[in-house]
């Protein structure tokens, strides 16, 4: 019954706000256009209105939303339908396609369950042990495919770790926590891995595409990686730390067992075939180009290096009795192609914004802000992001704050990077909710996890999240950055 009423009040909001979207932006066009705003400028701020409304109330699906910009802009004399078509085209969105085609490789497959069970049973079979495991599994797996693949994959994993310990344990309580402690292990820690590269999560590659389009500023693969990285160490350590020795006390259980699941998941895969090496040396490869393509001047970009790799697992054969490549375009159907088009959305707003000049104008509102310690404004930033994040898509969160607040820091003479770089980070560390991300969705599963558990844990590791990156903004971001 509260199913039924839940999906009722999902859909009367979804029917309000498809509706509102329109009639919001119609209410902006019958406004004249404040001082210093040119008309089409003034008419962007309707349409982007209309976005947020619709992106915010899943009126449509939240790629279909991100093509509003096609049709709207050009009709509404916004800027050319060149200008805009352009911008689903950039040269990042082919970076993340590549990385989705390799990863599709990488789970036709079956390397990345390989890898992310070596790493779990390098761990050992201490409780803690385990989970250290499982979020440091997750984690490096979520750096390079989908946070929701990882999830996936990693929850189907954990649920008979979690029952074999249940069953072997004396206190129900402490086995009930464990698994509690587990399952938020792998949602976060697939959050937080995502931060690290730039294909971890749109956020990150639309950061860079704004960035690059907007403001010349090129933001590399293996740049990026030198910020990314150590906020998600550091956060993964503290998520560690917070779920087995503050929230969540387990003790020591009987969890000789698990060791045994994990080892039979594993010879359950059977030696390491000729397919998996071949994805595994284009993976290592495409890797290695994009951390290394600075310092060894190669002639390709980020994305050309992604393409090349996956032109490679088009290409070579599995190198099998069945005679297929490492990746066929049927495989591609899982693809999430989707967040193509949401990164281009949010990529035709910033160039909508730079176009009209609305930008400018947002920033020129901003100036009087210049008084206010900048380490005031980061942490403000920060937290705002990650609390509307908790409601709503963090790649919507992106496309609608990273024009916003890139014109707030020019109106402010300030670099971009200390406005907009926090909107990235943040937008990656929802942890309170589960309609917040996918996999605090998938974990919500979990029979033994109550919404309490969740909001406490998650309470405090987006208090946690919004220091520490107004902190790596000093330590990390500001020498890496140059800014």
């Amino acid at each position: 019954m509260a199913d039924k009423l839940h999906s009722k009040h999902g859909k009367r909001a979804q029917r309000l706000a498809l509706l509102s979207g329109p009639a919001v932006m119609l209410a902006v066009l019958l406004v004249p256009a404040p001082p210093g705003l040119e008309p089409p400028a003034w008419r962007l701020v309707g349409v982007t209105a209309w976005m947020v409304i619709w992106w915010i109330g899943q009126a449509a699906p939240l790629p279909a939303t991100a093509l509003l910009p096609v049709p709207l802009m050009p009709a509404m004399g916004i800027a050319p339908v060149a200008t805009i078509t352009g911008q689903y085209g950039n040269p990042l969105i082919f970076l993340f396609l590549g990385g989705f085609l390799v990863a599709a490789a990488m789970q036709r497959h079956g390397l990345h369950r390989r890898i992310a069970l070596a790493i779990v049973a390098a761990m050992g079979a201490a409780p803690r042990r385990i989970l250290l495991g499982f979020m440091l599994a997750t984690a490096a797996l979520s750096m390079w495919i989908s946070n929701t693949a990882s999830t996936v994959m990693m929850f189907a994993v954990a649920l008979p770790v979690i029952e074999l310990v249940g069953a072997r344990a004396d206190d129900d309580r402490a086995a009930r926590r464990f698994g509690v402690a587990l399952m938020l292990s792998v949602a976060y820690s697939a959050s937080i891995g995502g931060v690290g590269t730039l294909i971890g999560t749109p956020g990150n590659a639309l950061l860079a595409s704004v960035l690059a389009s907007s403001y010349g500023i090129e933001l590399g693969f293996g740049t990026w990686m030198q910020v990314g990285l150590p906020v998600a160490v550091v956060m993964l350590t503290i998520c560690y730390l917070l779920l087995t020795r503050v929230l969540f006390h387990f003790g020591d259980l009987g969890a000789a067992g698990a060791e045994a699941v994990i080892a039979g998941e594993r010879r359950a895969l059977g030696p390491m075939r000729r397919s998996e090496w071949r994805v595994a040396v284009v993976f290592a490869l495409a890797a290695l180009g994009w951390m290394s393509r600075g310092a060894l001047d190669l002639p390709l970009t980020d994305a050309g290096i992604a393409i090349a790799a996956a032109i490679a697992v088009f290409v070579l054969p599995a190198g099998d009795s069945s005679g297929t490549r490492l990746l066929d375009w049927q495989d591609t159907r899982a693809v999430p192609w989707g967040i193509l088009l949401l990164l281009g959305g949010g990529l035709a707003l910033a160039a909508g914004f730079d176009h009209t000049g609305l930008a400018g104008w947002i920033g020129g509102g901003f100036a009087g802000l210049a008084e206010v310690p900048l380490w005031l404004l980061v942490l403000a930033v920060s937290g705002v992001t990650l609390m509307i994040t908790e409601v709503t898509s963090n790649t919507a969160v992106t496309a609608t704050f990273l024009p916003i607040l890139g014109a707030v820091a020019v109106g402010m003479g300030l670099p971009v990077q200390w406005l907009m770089v926090p909107v990235a980070l943040a937008s990656s560390m929802a942890f309170m909710m589960p309609v917040a991300t996918p996999p605090n969705a998938i974990v919500f599963g979990y029979e033994g996890l109550r919404m309490g558990d969740m909001i406490r844990a998650g309470v405090w590791l987006n208090l946690i999240a919004t220091l520490l990156i107004t902190g790596a903004m000093w330590l990390v971001a500001r020498p890496v950055l140059g800014i």
